[in-house]
């Protein structure tokens, strides 16, 4: 249900929530943003919260292990290039 909720927003709903906040926007004199995605990320709190346990432990596992974590979140694009974790 939820991937169905997140692909009726991005393909269906967005698009005309742009025209309209561009239309908002050139008669009202302002910019203006309709956003539809931001909503939808409630319903992904839970799965967000089991992600971020899951990356600490992974974090973790792999310091006692004597991975180097700054390379290893370069190498998955987590930081910039010469940046800390």
């Amino acid at each position: 249900m939820r991937e169905a909720q997140r692909h009726l927003a991005q393909w269906g709903l967005a698009p005309v929530a742009a025209l309209m906040a561009q239309e908002a926007s050139d008669k009202l004199g302002v910019p203006v943003t309709i956003d539809v995605m931001r909503p939808l990320q409630a319903f992904d709190a839970g799965g967000r919260a089991r992600a971020m346990a899951q990356i600490v432990e992974a974090m973790a596992m792999a310091k006692e292990a004597g991975v180097d974590l700054d390379k290893a979140a370069q190498i998955v694009n987590f930081a910039p290039e010469g940046g800390t974790m």
